[in-house]
């Protein structure tokens, strides 16, 4: 049999690496775990690898160690895809941070304090949402409302593009908690003048 693994994030969906970090959460032996990887990344039945080779297991390893480490969304140089196709549907990235909505924000704090990883498709359903109007690289996004068949959708997005989301947003609630502690300590200060 012959299989071909990927070579970076945007042949991995979002479903395939939920399942792949799983697989490697509960399986204890490290031939078990590179198998069941394989399987899971090809899209394999459970056990169609168990008579593989060691070898064969061993280089198919190698060639996705890269995979196989958390990424750390704050290093990570990968670009946001403000636009993205994805069966037959185009959706936009949030286009307007400023105009981000109650709803918007608390569910994407609550996913995120659930865990990033294991809520992946939950805050993607919150940032990337059905374009409604476009007008060259302009565009509008459908309101927000929790949405179950979205949320399956984002399943299917490539991880290059959930990765450059979420190196996005990490790297815009660092730039506001920067300059929100400045902003506070200035408050501060007056207050203390006015008394």
């Amino acid at each position: 049999m012959k299989i071909t693994l990927p070579t970076d994030f945007s042949e991995v969906t979002v479903s395939q690496y939920k399942r792949l970090w799983k697989v490697y959460e509960h399986e204890k032996e490290p031939y078990e775990a590179v198998r069941r990887a394989i399987e899971t990344l090809c899209d394999l039945d459970h056990g169609a690898l168990q008579q593989a080779h060691w070898g064969s297991i061993e280089e198919a390893a190698e060639k996705i160690g890269w995979l196989m480490q958390e990424p750390d969304v704050l290093t990570l140089k990968m670009p946001l895809k403000q636009k993205v196709k994805l069966r037959g549907i185009k959706y936009g990235f949030v286009p307007d941070w400023s105009r981000l909505t109650v709803g918007e924000f608390a569910d994407i704090e609550t996913y995120t304090q659930q865990g990033l990883f294991d809520k992946l498709e939950k805050i993607l359903s919150v940032l990337y949402r059905p374009i409604c109007k476009e007008k060259g690289d302009s565009y509008e996004i459908e309101k927000y409302e929790v949405s179950k068949r979205r949320q399956e959708a984002m399943l299917h997005l490539p991880m290059d593009v959930a990765i450059g989301a979420m190196v996005f947003f990490c790297n815009i609630e660092r730039a506001l908690a920067t300059t929100s502690l400045p902003s506070s300590n200035k408050k501060k200060k007056k207050t203390k003048k006015k008394k």
